[in-house]
């Protein structure tokens, strides 16, 4: 019998997901209680957990852990060419058995319901990646250092999904009681912000004719007249200016190219989305407009359009966020990290179209 324990499982839905990805993106939660054929819930449960329900002719044995090889034959593959004319011989006499219990398993572990018509769909798909993942391992692949590294971070990712799902699963079980003490007990952080926000590069874009001298740039210079720009729109804006056109302006003044970016950032930003450096915003009331404020980018000014709170009645999805993340952060905050800055360049400037951060 197959017995997909996590790594193997794993292993096997990372070359699935490779080899078949129209298959696998419709793996998704449905509620049909029947397929086409009209196999139903209560016809499924007479087939017993320990029935095989895929039955792989041609492959011997269990999946196995990357590197430990294939279990019926007790050698390890070196990967030359007699390796490869083996591997495209068949072998009637294995085969691989998939009990219901297991394959109700690996389909859960992907997603709690699964229309049975892609459930099958996928039972049909399965062996080809099982067969795949096992030529991987005869073929050695598995023991290169660069493709041992790729797949533990692949596991690691998974698990880290599969740990965020368990979190996000056991927060949206309270009751409707601990969502109201929770909101009552953190409403601040419930209040929306709808935001404009004007940004301001540090420098100027040049642009030179094709085969004149790039021109020569103080970049302290430039950065002081882009300050003053940037007090200079913030007033206007102040004035009761258009943010479209006067970021419009900006971009021209600052010779981008680019198309300027969307003003409008949306209602929805909280306390607990907004950037650190964005923090003077919270101080403001609806139709106010930050100072300059300044990040690695530029200057950002910022309009506060509205503030609003919503009702407990629709809090519910609200605080199962602000709590995923919450757990998330106590778990991040266990650690600190140092990054050796002789090795690694400088970070990329961030994407000034980016919201606020």
């Amino acid at each position: 019998m197959l017995r997909c324990f996590p790594v193997a499982i794993f292993f096997c839905l990372l070359t699935f997901a490779l080899l078949q990805p129209r298959t696998f993106a419709q793996l998704q939660p449905t509620t049909p209680a029947s397929d086409s054929t009209g196999t139903t819930d209560t016809a499924k449960a007479k087939v017993a957990p320990d029935a095989a329900v895929i039955t792989i002719h041609g492959l011997c044995g269990n999946v196995f852990l990357p590197g430990t090889g294939p279990d019926t034959t007790g050698q390890q593959s070196t990967g030359g060419a007699s390796d490869a004319a083996a591997l495209t011989t068949p072998n009637p006499s294995c085969q691989t058995i998939i009990t219901r219990e297991e394959f109700e398993n690996l389909l859960k572990g992907m997603s709690p319901r699964v229309d049975p018509r892609t459930a099958r769909s996928f039972a049909k798909s399965y062996p080809e990646s099982l067969i795949f993942a096992r030529k991987a391992v005869e073929t050695g692949l598995d023991k290169q250092p660069d493709i041992e590294a790729l797949l533990q971070f692949k596991y690691q990712q998974a698990l880290y999904s599969v740990y965020k799902a368990h979190v996000k699963k056991t927060v949206n079980e309270m009751s409707d009681a601990d969502v109201e003490k929770f909101y009552n007990a953190n409403r601040e952080r419930y209040e929306e912000f709808g935001l404009l926000r004007i940004h301001v590069p540090n420098v100027k874009e040049h642009h030179p004719a094709p085969g004149a001298a790039q021109p020569a740039v103080n970049p302290a210079a430039e950065e002081a007249e882009m300050k003053d720009l940037a007090t200079r729109i913030r007033a206007e804006a102040v004035a009761g200016g258009n943010f479209d056109k006067l970021q419009a302006k900006v971009y021209k003044l600052a010779g981008s190219v680019d198309d300027p970016p969307d003003t409008d950032l949306g209602d929805k930003w909280t306390r607990d989305t907004l950037p650190e450096e964005d923090s003077a915003v919270l101080k403001l009331k609806p139709g106010q407009v930050s100072e300059p404020i300044h990040n690695e980018n530029g200057w950002n000014i910022v309009k506060v359009v509205s503030r609003k709170t919503p009702p407990l009645s629709e809090a519910r999805d609200i605080t199962i966020q602000m709590i995923v993340a919450d757990q998330a952060n106590s778990i991040r905050h266990a650690i600190t990290t140092d990054i050796n800055e002789q090795y690694f360049v400088h970070p990329v400037a961030r994407d000034p179209e980016e919201p606020l951060n």
